[in-house]
């Protein structure tokens, strides 16, 4: 892998996004495309959508930079890693939707979420890093980490809304990196979330239950679910 593809990243995904977002108040967030200026009134970051902040009830606008920094949306499916090693159709696959950033050349970070509507409910965290880090973890930790190339080479992986050129060039480097995925919802189960978190997994090519099937379908015609 090259070793600047969260940069790479930046340049062919998140940059195409950037607009400006216009501040009230106090600036409530860190350049992520370019430079801010010392005192800004418009101030730049990845955003599909100019947003104005509306001031708190004190005046100031609250801050919201971990959340609007997460401008990539990458769709997928997840089944627990205490069940890989079942049939397909005895395991609990899920599609889910993952919203990210990067955090440096070598990390990303996503929100988990079991839609991708306003009713979602946020049920996990994943980390995604690069070969070269993973490969450098030792055998006590690896145990936790997921591939990801059975999931982009089947299609069960996908950027809905991304133009194809992209779209492949983003597939390409997730492709070879690999995931840390703890759900702690399963709010078709419980109403609030309930025990300790779950180690979630990557489901193997040939275990695509059918359910999972339909699911990568109907994702084709309408991704929103």
């Amino acid at each position: 892998m090259k070793k600047f593809w969260i940069a790479e990243l930046f340049v062919f995904v998140v940059l195409p996004f950037c607009q400006p977002i216009v501040a009230q108040g106090k600036p409530n967030v860190v350049p992520l495309c370019q430079p801010a200026q010392e005192k800004p009134t418009v101030l730049p970051i990845c955003q599909p959508t100019v947003v104005e902040e509306k001031p708190a009830a004190s005046g100031q606008a609250q801050y919201r930079i971990p959340v609007d920094q997460l401008q990539i949306y990458v769709d997928g499916f997840h089944n627990y890693k205490k069940d890989a090693n079942l049939p397909g159709d005895k395991q609990h696959q899920m599609r889910v939707t993952h919203y990210c950033v990067p955090l440096s050349d070598d990390l990303i970070q996503c929100a988990v979420y079991d839609g991708n509507q306003k009713s979602a409910h946020l049920i996990g965290l994943e980390h995604i890093v690069s070969d070269s880090v993973y490969q450098g973890l030792p055998a006590s930790e690896k145990k936790y980490w997921h591939p990801h190339d059975g999931e982009v080479d089947t299609g069960m992986l996908d950027l809905p809304g991304m133009s194809d050129d992209q779209k492949q060039g983003l597939l390409k480097m997730i492709r070879s990196t690999h995931g840390k995925t703890w759900h702690v919802w399963d709010p078709a189960k419980d109403k609030v979330p309930m025990g300790e978190p779950k180690l979630m997994w990557a489901i193997a090519p040939d275990k695509e239950n059918a359910t999972t099937k339909k699911a990568v379908e109907q994702r084709k015609k309408d991704p929103s679910f």
